[in-house]
């Protein structure tokens, strides 16, 4: 509430006194009766906008705080657009891994023996893709491998 109304009277001053200013120049006075419907749509855009604001801010630190990013990450003005997973996607993720473990004590599904891990690390030793500045003998050798492997896969003759 209280960055609200920081936010509704510094807008407010601001936009009185850019009108006010910008009227005086051709002689009317803001504070004019004619004037009273200016000084009302005034009064409602500085609230509008400093409600909006105010509840991007909230939305933001409060998703902030659900999901917190490792190593303080997140904590910087552009997180929200580089965030990780939703909380739906993680509720989602959490069903499936429980349902999964329910299977396997059911009986009705097979535990996996090797984890995913296991082929990674047997691939990393010969990378297959390098960025595009690397040296040519490194390029070349990222080439040769995925050939070698695309081989083995029967991919290519």
């Amino acid at each position: 509430m209280t960055r609200f109304l920081i936010l509704f009277i510094v807008l407010l001053a601001i936009s009185l006194a850019l009108m006010a200013g910008m009227m005086a120049q051709y002689g009317y006075s803001l504070f004019a009766p004619e004037m009273r419907s200016m000084l009302l749509v005034a009064f409602l855009v500085a609230g509008y906008v400093s409600f909006r604001i105010t509840r991007i801010l909230d939305r933001r630190r409060q998703k902030l705080d659900d999901h917190p990013q490792p190593g303080g990450a997140g904590r910087s003005k552009l997180s929200g657009l580089f965030s990780g997973k939703s909380a739906a996607q993680q509720a989602r993720e959490a069903r499936v891994a429980a349902r999964r473990r329910k299977l396997v004590e059911a009986g009705k599904l097979q535990e996996e023996d090797a984890p995913a891990g296991s082929k990674a690390e047997s691939e990393e030793a010969a990378p297959t893709r390098v960025s595009q500045s690397a040296p040519i003998g490194d390029r070349m050798a990222a080439r040769a491998e995925r050939v070698r492997r695309a081989k083995e896969a029967g991919k290519l003759d």
